[in-house]
């Protein structure tokens, strides 16, 4: 028998199963009725007629449009598997294009720590109903439950928690949210995300941003490009560095974090999703600002590995792209998380600096890539199950 948090054996209540609050189990999906079908795809083609109409040929705002206009397509096809009514996803849509189009005309300039916009418009609220149809219910699950209470019980206690995890979609922080809000935690729009430059200058992107608490950063992978913009990056860099130390000097501080710069690819001859290198320089970084805040303020910070298998929503590109404007796919999918155990930040009797850095960045590597494979292959298990019926 496995033990306590693993997919094969998860003593939750029914909805913490991969089951919907009202107790149904995996099943074939419920067909639209052909009048709703009509009605979405009309409400998608009218409304992108629309926003095409406001844009110069050959204009920055027309490629934008283009790339938008094979993304809805897909995205109304989700919402027609996941019974949206149409209204109500006339009502998403249309907001969603307006916000999008103001964003390709005047995009927002973002702060070194963003803090989601909840008014006079909920930004946080519009992203998370977006990209809510995307995710299979049924499928969609969080393992390590027993990990997130105590998480929970951190922050409320004044510490601070900082979640090193995998990333594989720009809708990793919705994902987050909806499985957290649907599992009844409170904590969902409390957390910050480290982010890279692509979300808070991608036009398509940037509505999304506004409604996420955002720690601003540029990757590793992109500092040197354009060369002549890496001293600028690197100071911007210091300085959310330093607004992050006192952040967690604060308490109270949920952040989350990809070591490894990026989103995960497909290998390229199993065309598989493998878990991208964490870089081991930015994970010590982590832990010793910790270290430093602690004893500054007192305020302790408690590390846990996260496993995300998300890359079904909104995929990457094949290859590293460092500028803007990469097309996106809307279909839908699954979206697993699972909270690792606490990784011990301190040092011990008899143990040099070196090998406790070490055993820290290895637990938290080997527990990603751990509890990754276990997410996929379930899920590709399940698949099989799918076509097999």
């Amino acid at each position: 028998m496995m033990g306590r948090g693993s997919p094969a054996s998860y003593y939750q209540p029914l909805w913490r199963r991969g089951h919907s609050r009202d107790g149904s189990a995996f099943g074939p999906r419920r067909q639209a009725s052909c009048k709703s079908e009509a009605e979405i795809q009309m409400i998608t083609k009218e409304t992108m007629k629309q926003l095409k109409s406001t844009a110069p040929a050959d204009s920055p705002m027309s490629k934008m449009i283009d790339i938008l206009d094979g993304f809805m397509e897909e995205y109304a096809l989700s919402n027609i598997q996941a019974n949206t009514p149409p209204a109500k996803y006339q009502e998403i849509l249309g907001q969603s294009v307006k916000l999008m189009g103001q964003s390709l005309k005047s995009p927002h300039q973002f702060e070194i720590l963003h803090r989601a916009i909840r008014e006079p418009f909920d930004y946080y609220r519009w992203g998370v109903d977006f990209f809510r149809p995307l995710l299979e219910k049924e499928s969609s699950k969080m393992y390590g439950l027993e990990n997130l209470e105590k998480i929970v019980q951190y922050i409320k206690n004044g510490e601070n928690v900082v979640l090193l995890s995998n990333h594989q979609t720009e809708v990793d922080p919705q994902a987050i949210e909806i499985l957290l809000e649907d599992s009844g935690c409170d904590l969902a729009s409390q957390l910050i995300f480290v982010a890279g430059h692509k979300v808070t200058t991608d036009p398509l992107a940037i509505p999304f941003s506004l409604g996420q608490n955002l720690l601003c950063i540029h990757s590793k992978k992109y500092i040197e490009n354009p060369p002549e913009l890496k001293g600028e990056k690197q100071k911007h860099n210091t300085k959310t560095m330093k607004k992050m130390q006192s952040l967690l000097e604060d308490g109270s501080t949920f952040l989350w974090v990809a070591p490894s710069g990026g989103r995960d690819r497909p290998d390229p001859i199993s065309r598989e999703f493998v878990v991208a290198p964490f870089d081991e320089r930015s994970v010590q970084m982590f832990k010793l600002m910790a270290q430093k805040a602690e004893s500054a303020s007192g305020k302790k910070t408690h590390f846990f590995p996260m496993a995300m298998l998300t890359n079904e929503l909104v995929p990457p590109p094949d290859g590293i792209k460092a500028g803007v404007g990469e097309k996106r796919s809307a279909k839908r999918g699954a979206a697993c998380i699972w909270f690792g155990d606490e990784v011990d930040a301190q040092k011990g009797e008899g143990v040099s600096s070196k090998e406790a850095h070490a055993r820290f960045y290895n637990d938290v590597v080997n527990q990603v890539n751990d509890k990754y494979h276990i997410l996929a292959k379930a899920r590709a298990e399940q698949l099989r199950g799918v076509s097999a019926n």
